[in-house]
């Protein structure tokens, strides 16, 4: 990648060469025909503004500024909360997997998804209005501990579920439910995480700010997920195989209610621990999450970070 980008750097530096060359041209000709003189010079003030622009754009100089906001103490803030918060909510995913082994197949858990769908898609628009604030993470906080509890409530659908050939229309029907308000919570959560980084981000700086914020929030999530469903296997104790060949032990301990009850208790803990950080950062000014002046001119400038 640092390759190709040096590669379009150095294209870059090539045609601002070229667009100086054309711009002495036009002035030599403009010497010899004044009645095209001002022509010829908007060409060659155009080839020095595509030269200015194209070193103003340098992917590293745009590296330079990332780790000048990475060093805001702030943002090393918000990065805790970001990478913290999901773990609350990790053992979600496992859950759906628990109901293929008894209950559902993969395409009834799919055609529930598409159910579903349409929650994901107006409800965004129902609480859209309420993160157009200078708070709009209060929104998240409001959504927490709800959603930790339906973590647990979780445990009780994967306990309760029928086999594939008994489940009921009811049960069905629980479990739309359950899906669509675990859905409306987690897009209460998501909108609200976006509409804080967009009101945050530099202007100076364009997409990359709002960039590397979404990048560290993914990251947050996909560890988590990852460190739960580890949690899975750990907690999972299965009594010893029988003497047939192939068999396996039963399981006495299913890690699955383990690693729920422990996420659900390190989000009410995350919850009273971390709340007033999640206050403290909306009450920063937005002048807190720029750049040093001088590394917002230097955008626009020719020095190096």
């Amino acid at each position: 990648i640092l390759v190709a980008l040096f590669i379009n750097e150095g294209g870059g530096c090539m045609d601002s060469d070229a667009a100086a060359a054309a711009s002495s041209t036009a002035s030599d000709r403009a010497v010899r025909n004044n009645g095209n003189a001002n022509n010829h010079r908007g060409g060659g003030g155009g080839g020095g503004s595509n030269g200015d622009k194209d070193e103003s754009q340098s992917p590293f100089r745009v590296f330079g500024l990332m780790l000048k906001v990475v060093r805001l103490p702030n943002i090393q803030s918000l990065l805790l909360v970001l990478f913290t918060w999901k773990f609350a909510f990790s053992s979600e995913p496992v859950m759906l997997l628990k109901l293929q082994e008894t209950t559902y197949s993969k395409e009834s858990i799919t055609y529930m998804r598409t159910a579903i769908s349409p929650v994901e898609i107006l409800f965004p628009l129902v609480i859209s209005r309420y993160t157009i604030s200078s708070r709009p993470l209060d929104l998240a906080m409001w959504g927490y501990l709800p959603r930790v509890v339906l973590g647990l409530l979780a445990c009780a659908f994967v306990a309760y579920a029928p086999s594939e050939d008994e489940v009921s229309w009811q049960f069905t029907l629980g479990l739309l439910v359950y899906l669509g308000i675990q859905s409306a919570l987690g897009i209460t959560m998501f909108t609200s995480q976006m509409a804080f980084f967009s009101r945050v981000s530099d202007p100076a700086i364009g997409g990359s700010y709002m960039t590397l914020l979404n990048t560290f929030a993914n990251l947050g999530f996909l560890w988590t997920t990852t460190v739960s469903t580890r949690l899975v296997d750990i907690f999972t104790y299965k009594s010893s195989p029988g003497s047939g060949e192939g068999k396996e032990g039963e399981i006495t301990v299913d890690g699955y209610y383990v690693t729920a009850t422990v996420c659900a208790a390190v989000g009410v803990v995350w919850f009273l621990v971390m709340r007033s950080r999640v206050e403290g950062l909306q009450k920063f000014p937005l002048s807190a999450w720029r750049v040093e002046a001088a590394g917002r001119n230097s955008v626009k400038s020719s020095t190096s970070l």
